[in-house]
């Protein structure tokens, strides 16, 4: 059997060869050279041949350094050929790959499978998750589930009507029943909380869907169940889309004051129902943003309707609010607007209507290192229903004795303050002021709120990273429609247990 040689790598092996009887040969003649030369020199050192000698030793010089660069170039050629011929050995042990079903030119292999993501996934779906987030199998959805168990324990100094809540529109003024009936005690878990996040990355953006309930609902009980938020939302950098059963747009929460009671201030606008909110963002600079919030939300009409009068409240549009918020990494502001349409109708067709409208300027900042300060006004007609204290009593509207609908005025302010004693120790203090203005001859009850005060200060102490205890000062005072006051004040102690914060 012949074996077969690669005429280029023969090549190469006598090229080699050649280069290497060069370089002996040039090693067995300078000795020689070199001795003649000294020879030569000594023997006709004073002759009148010296020139000569010299000649002829600049000539072996010169055949020297010709015969050395020969011998470079022919070394620098047998490195070039031997790494080719190592090249093509590499080649030729490499396993044989199956041709692709697809040409390279319309679909580039890349050198590894890149890693598996769902079809609606984009690639930052192979990324950490974010905190607190699980994975759920391969359909790309992202899974975050928190749990609450919070307990209140509130000593009060007189009748509060929502015993598990500070309303100081429920507190009884001189006249009225209970008037400083005095001290009483109440536990409460209502504001216990079970959430689910779930979110996935899709080709317009992250799409999240979220739901939370509380046990402040309506029905009997220590926990009656309570839907704070059940909506599904898709954001990107342009813009955000929101659908379900949340909060107003109208409200503000990131300006919300830590307060460990529930209600909170007064004054705070604060509302849930069934909405659809667009948010585009109209600038960007850098991390801080403008954008346009805008909903349709379910109006909700709170009207006080006379005994004798035989009307249902309606409204013939959604609520609209139209808003600009700019959001900065330290601080935001945020305006915004309401539009209503209130309105009454009798079994007979006869009808009522009024307009409501409201403006609202929120906005915090950050002070210092760790300390923040929020601040909120209001002032409108026909919207006492956002208004923490006075919502649901039937204060967005009401008749004249000529039965015509008009509107009621009402404004309210409000700020806080969050201040860090320690890391995990801190104290906000929380105040709100909250008065209506109706028309004289509207037919109201006069034990009705004409206006409200409300202050708090408490102590928290994160003494975990999960775990929660606080103290909570809380002052109220309520003055009705015939100028009749009342006031009370509440201890409120505070542990509460989250599971996935």
């Amino acid at each position: 059997m012949k074996t077969l040689i690669n005429p280029e790598s023969r090549g190469v092996s006598m090229y080699g060869e050649n280069i290497r009887s060069a370089s002996l040969r040039a090693r067995k003649l300078a000795p020689i050279l070199l001795y003649g030369l000294a020879a030569s020199t000594g023997v006709h050192a004073q002759s009148s041949e010296t020139a000569e000698l010299k000649a002829q030793l600049e000539q072996v010089k010169a055949q020297m350094q010709a015969q050395q660069q020969v011998m470079e170039k022919m070394q620098s050629r047998l490195q070039e050929l031997e790494a080719k011929e190592r090249a093509q050995a590499k080649v030729q042990a490499a396993p044989t790959q199956a041709a692709p079903l697809v040409s390279s030119a319309s679909a580039p292999a890349p050198s590894t499978p890149p890693p598996y993501r769902p079809p609606s996934a984009l690639a930052g779906a192979t990324e950490p998750l974010p905190q607190g987030y699980v994975r759920l199998g391969d359909t790309g959805n992202l899974l975050k589930l928190d749990l609450v168990a919070q307990l209140d324990a509130m000593a009060d100094s007189t009748y509060m009507g929502a015993p598990d809540l500070f309303v100081p529109s429920s507190i009884p003024v001189r006249g009225q029943p209970f008037y400083d009936s005095g001290r009483r005690s109440n536990m409460s878990a209502k504001q216990s909380i079970f959430r689910m996040d779930f979110r996935r990355e899709t080709d317009y953006g992250t799409l999240k869907v979220v739901y939370k309930n509380n046990f402040f609902g309506s029905g009997t009980g220590d926990m009656p169940y309570n839907l704070q938020t059940f909506y599904g939302e898709l954001d990107n950098d342009r813009y955000s889309l929101l659908a379900g059963y949340n909060i107003s747009a109208f409200t503000d929460i990131d300006v919300f004051p830590n307060t460990l009671d529930y209600e909170g201030p007064n004054s705070f606008t604060f509302k849930y129902g069934p909405q659809i909110r667009f948010s585009p963002v109209l600038y960007r600079s850098g991390e801080s943003a403008l954008t346009l919030p805008m909903s349709l939300e379910k109006p909700n009409a709170d009207i006080t309707v006379p005994g004798d009068f035989d009307f249902r409240t309606y409204s013939r549009r959604p609520d609209i609010v139209l808003g600009l918020r700019w959001q900065a990494p330290d601080w935001h502001v945020q305006w915004a607007n309401l539009f209503r349409d209130l309105r009454v109708e009798s079994a007979d067709a006869h009808t009522r209507s009024t307009s409501g409208y409201a403006s609202q300027l929120t906005g915090t900042t950050k002070l210092f290192e760790h300390d923040s300060v929020q601040g909120w006004v209001s002032y409108g007609k026909g919207y006492a229903n956002f208004l923490q204290d006075i919502s649901g009593l039937g204060l967005d509207a009401a008749f004249t004795p000529e039965s015509d609908l008009r509107a009621i005025r009402a404004r309210g302010y409000g700020a806080g303050y969050t201040h860090a004693w320690l890391e995990n120790l801190t104290s906000s203090l929380a105040y709100g002021y909250l008065r209506i203005s109706p028309q004289s001859n509207l037919l109201i009850d006069e034990t009705m709120p004409k206006s409200t005060k409300f202050a708090s200060l408490n102590l928290a102490w994160q003494f975990s990273e999960r775990a929660m205890l606080g103290v909570e000062y809380l002052w109220g005072q309520n003055i009705d429609l015939t100028d009749a006051r009342g006031q009370g004040q509440r201890i409120q102690t505070t542990l509460r247990y989250d599971l996935n914060p």
